[in-house]
């Protein structure tokens, strides 16, 4: 079978924590990312998009809007850099006790042996074999992102490592397993086959579901012991809700986690939409949690939600191919855009890329409500019912359409038979951040890790920006957002806002900090200030 990975060959490094040194499994693992926006940087992705592509054909353009849906566009929001963190700590705690350099112990375990028995002073206890690992279910709508966020922050590992010094073992760092349509648990098994066949060029899923015909629990055996031979360091397991949610498949499943979770130590991410909100629970009642419990995705619709979906369409909308772009949606597109598309993440990108493509071929070359409401009601069809159950709030209704398939955008029926899109470089990367701004938006009472990929592309967009020109743009999008978030949700009860413009600053009172930035033109005036007020001591 051909090889659709290239491993790589091991590279130890310091892991940085002592019960993860002299591990190869994680030694061999990249950085934990300690700075989140360097970990934005990594994640964050931007279609090729210049000005210059406005004056193509109308048919290049259409080919154009398509890299929007080809991956190239990922804006990392704060739930992304949890879920990152997460995965990260499961992964690296899964592989603390199945070390191959253990053998090493064997002369230390011996010694202890002796002492044990008299012969030498200082007994100590016996090293144990609990493996128990950390596991934990992610639930979210159809097309809110989970996936593609797994999928993201996986790419960030190099899926298959080369260990020459171990007898040439080969670390699987992470498989991702879709749960078959039909429901069956063993054509689960057969789709873990073929995913680990594809990367290690084995031939398992001739072996286990073709040449033999074995039983589901056989199959469940047999994936366990190929999780061993190859180090797997976690089990993702996608659209669970897909199971035949049976007697029998619940305890085959129930049996399977306990064995790879509690005795051999393989994390395992439950990915579903809520329809699987069952098999979640018992999932929580069959594993030892350690601190995870059972993550949402994209279900809730607070204010901080509702801001944070603001922040992803502002940064979407830079990247349109109609003639009469604008730089920012107005406030009302943005209000119409989450009635429509209730903040699920697919759905907006969807909703926008079809607009660009019909605005283009009406050659009416804007994008407007009616034209999104034109596209909502002609291509959106099949989603109506599920949308219209999240709107009236009825979790009855909402349980119903959970799991819909959503539309998908056919770009070559609308523009057949054209040129490929033209490629452009890609932008320089952002500068690294520094303690002085930390430290600077800490007296704002901003969070630093909530806003970290709004820094990151303000750094991006202004390579030669200072700390305190970033600040006040920051905080002019915060006070924006906040403004256009609380229209959205206007019939939710809110406390009143505090925020008092810019433009007010140098009318407070002198020793309020928003005054003391206003009236420091440079960045090093503005330093001076803050110190010589013993507000900072840097």
């Amino acid at each position: 079978m051909k090889r659709a990975y290239v491993t790589v060959t091991a590279n130890y490094i310091d892991p940085g924590l002592e019960e993860y040194r002299g591990n190869p499994l994680i030694e061999a693992l990249p950085k934990i990312w300690e700075d989140d926006t360097e970990l934005v940087k990594i994640l964050a992705s931007r279609p090729p998009h210049n000005k210059n592509e406005l004056a193509l054909s109308p048919r290049l353009r259409m080919h154009a809007v398509a890299r929007i849906l080809d991956g190239k566009f990922f804006y990392p929001l704060p739930s992304h850099l949890s879920l990152e963190k997460k995965l990260s700590l499961m992964i690296r705690s899964g592989y603390i006790k199945r070390n191959p350099a253990k053998n090493l112990d064997k002369v230390l375990i011996q010694q202890n042996y002796l002492k044990s028995q008299g012969k030498e002073a200082g007994v100590e206890l016996f090293p144990t074999v609990d493996r128990s690992a950390q596991s934990t279910t992610l639930i979210g709508w159809s097309g809110s992102g989970k996936t593609t966020a797994v999928k993201r922050i996986l790419a960030t590992y190099p899926q298959l490592i080369t260990h020459p010094e171990y007898n040439m073992l080969q670390q699987l760092t992470y498989v991702i397993v879709e749960c078959p349509h039909d429901g069956s648990l063993a054509n689960l098994c057969s789709n873990f086959f073929h995913v680990v066949d594809e990367v290690l060029g084995t031939n398992y899923h001739r072996r286990y579901s073709q040449q033999i015909r074995i039983g589901e629990k056989t199959m469940l055996q047999a994936m366990t012991q190929i999780a061993i031979d190859h180090s797997l360091g976690l089990l993702v397991i996608d659209e669970i809700q897909h199971l035949n949610d049976t007697k029998d498949n619940r305890n085959e499943l129930m049996n399977f986690f306990t064995e790879l979770t509690n005795t051999i130590g393989i994390p395992i991410l439950v990915v579903g939409t809520p329809k699987a909100s069952g098999i979640s629970k018992d999932l929580r009642g069959a594993r030892r949690e350690i601190g995870f419990g059972s993550m949402e995705w994209g279900i809730s619709k607070t204010e901080n939600d509702v801001m944070r979906w603001q922040r992803f369409v502002k940064q979407l909308w830079r990247f349109q191919w109609v003639q009469k772009s604008t730089n920012e949606p107005s406030d009302a597109i943005l209000e119409h855009l989450f009635m429509l598309s209730q903040g699920i993440i697919d759905i907006t990108i969807k909703l926008f890329v079809i607009a660009q493509i019909r605005a283009i071929v009406s050659q009416t070359e804007e994008l407007t409500i009616p034209l999104f409401d034109t596209v909502y009601a002609e291509e959106m069809k099949s989603i109506h019912p599920m949308l219209e159950a999240l709107r009236s709030g009825n979790l009855t209704q909402i349980g119903k359409y959970s799991d819909l398939t959503l539309p998908k955008v056919d770009i070559e029926q609308i523009a057949s038979n054209v040129a490929k899109p033209l490629i452009d470089d890609s932008e320089s990367e952002a500068k690294h951040t520094d303690s002085e701004l930390q430290a600077l938006l800490n007296l704002f009472s901003i969070d630093y890790k909530e806003y970290a990929t709004e820094i990151a592309y303000l750094r991006q967009d202004y390579p030669d920006i200072d700390n305190r020109t970033l600040v006040m743009k920051l905080i002019a999008q915060i006070e924006t957002n906040v403004s256009s978030a609380k229209s959205i949700k206007s019939k939710q009860q809110k406390p009143k806002s505090n925020v008092i413009p810019y433009s007010q600053w140098n009318k407070l009172n002198h020793d309020d900090l928003r005054y003391i930035l206003s009236q420091s033109k440079t960045e090093s005036e503005m330093h001076a200030n803050l110190k010589r007020r013993g507000l900072i001591g840097i």
